[in-house]
């Protein structure tokens, strides 16, 4: 890459128009508005007209990402999960055009946001490209710390006049290997087809999971890596997932007795869903409770995982994603 820089802005789980969260002015400003969650980044990964446009936040409140030689460039987008520490790389455009200042995209596709008239969707950009990739949620496991990102919001590392700093250097060797660990996980061209974003369909918030035909055959597969996993330990298998009791297996070795319930994917990164008796059953009452997590659940080498309630929330934030509403029932008078 002879033409390289990175950009920050705030965290946003698909970039096509929903919340977006992080320690900056715009989105500190809006807190408790209308327009809290909402910034000019959140639609940094969605196509119009095969064209991404991409927000930069202002460097010094006015400067843009600006080089004379402004065709050609790989720019490196950078976020911090407001959670947790260290920044991740969310995506990266290649053969990017800067533009030197904040433009308004064609509005061929416009959604009811771009009606919106308050700053939070000018949708303001200032680098385009014809190829983005992103790296969905779930793949954003390899964190990094570094002064110079935690300080600024987009600096140049490598290309024309650009000075070879050894701290550049150092920063260009670690987003090298991290990208280099992540090109396999991005989504090229992402898109709604591409990679679903489940709250762009809520009438099936589990679409980012797979079709039905999917889900069901990697619950059956995480089943039964399971069950050999606790066979292997002496311990006999009872199911239990007709009985809606928050969890799928009863495992007995002895005295002993695990309350286990089971989730996979077929991918390497762990991520799943929780109904709410699940959760009740497992991190509020349920010493016994466990959550069996299997990846790569469809391959011939499934990695089974197994989380008592504390070690669960360590190691996993849990999000509520799905509300149900229902009539309030208001109580009798006396």
């Amino acid at each position: 890459m002879k033409k390289v820089l990175w950009v920050k802005f705030g965290w946003s789980e698909y970039y096509r128009g929903g919340s977006v969260d992080g320690n900056f002015g715009w989105l500190k400003d809006a807190k408790g508005s209308k327009n809290e969650g909402k910034g000019h980044e959140a639609f940094n990964f969605m196509p119009i007209n095969g064209t991404y446009y991409c927000y930069v936040p202002p460097q010094k409140k006015e400067y843009a990402p600006w080089n004379e030689d402004n065709h050609g460039w790989t720019v490196l987008c950078l976020a911090k999960h407001p959670k947790r520490s260290g920044i991740h790389i969310v995506g990266w455009y290649e053969d990017a055009t800067l533009l030197g200042r904040w433009l308004k995209p064609p509005r061929d596709r416009a959604r009811n946001e771009a009606e919106d008239k308050s700053s939070a969707y000018d949708w303001s950009y200032c680098i385009k490209s014809k190829s983005a990739f992103l790296i969905p949620p779930e793949n954003r496991t390899i964190p990094f710390s570094h002064p110079s990102v935690r300080q600024g919001k987009f600096s140049f590392l490598v290309g024309p006049h650009i000075e070879p700093k050894p701290e550049k250097k150092a920063l260009l060797k670690v987003l090298t290997n991290r990208l280099d660990q992540l090109r396999a996980l991005a989504v090229h061209q992402p898109s709604e087809d591409a990679i679903p974003d489940p709250e762009l369909n809520p009438s099936d918030p589990l679409t980012g999971f797979g079709s039905p035909e999917h889900r069901k055959q990697v619950e059956k597969a995480a089943e039964k890596a399971v069950i050999a996993y606790y066979a292997k330990r002496g311990f006999e298998s009872h199911d239990m997932t007709k009985v809606k009791c928050g969890y799928d297996f009863l495992f007995r070795n002895g005295s002993a007795s695990l309350h286990v319930e089971v989730k996979g994917t077929s991918s390497e990164n762990a991520s799943f869903f929780l109904t709410r008796n699940e959760h009740d059953v497992g991190l509020q009452n349920d010493p016994a409770w466990r959550m069996a997590m299997v990846t790569q659940a469809l391959s011939d080498n499934p990695v089974v995982q197994v989380f008592d309630a504390k070690q669960l929330r360590k190691a996993f934030d849990l999000t509520p994603y799905v509300y149900l509403g229902r009539p309030a029932v208001e109580p009798e008078p006396a």
